[in-house]
């Protein structure tokens, strides 16, 4: 078993989980926790499941495709100080 330090974070508090904890359970940074209390005073906590699917920029940049934008609009002469 492992101690860890209860730390003040704004109003709430916070703990860090130990990195040989975090890589067995498989949880990385972003990902959502659900507590709950446990019998003897005891805290629960296991990962909390995905909601949704989460998208990587590269991802998403690899599905584009330039044939699916839309035209470019014409709005007109410039009315102040734009640079063009």
């Amino acid at each position: 078993m492992q101690h860890v330090q209860v730390s003040k974070w704004g109003n709430s508090l916070g703990f860090r989980i130990p990195r040989g904890i975090a890589d067995s359970l498989d949880i990385q940074a972003g990902d959502t926790l659900a507590l709950s209390p446990a019998e003897g005073g005891g805290l629960l906590v296991k990962k909390a499941e995905a909601k949704g699917k989460r998208y990587a920029l590269a991802d998403i940049l690899d599905s584009f495709a330039p044939s699916s934008t839309h035209p470019e609009v014409d709005s007109g002469q410039a009315r102040g100080e734009e640079l063009w």
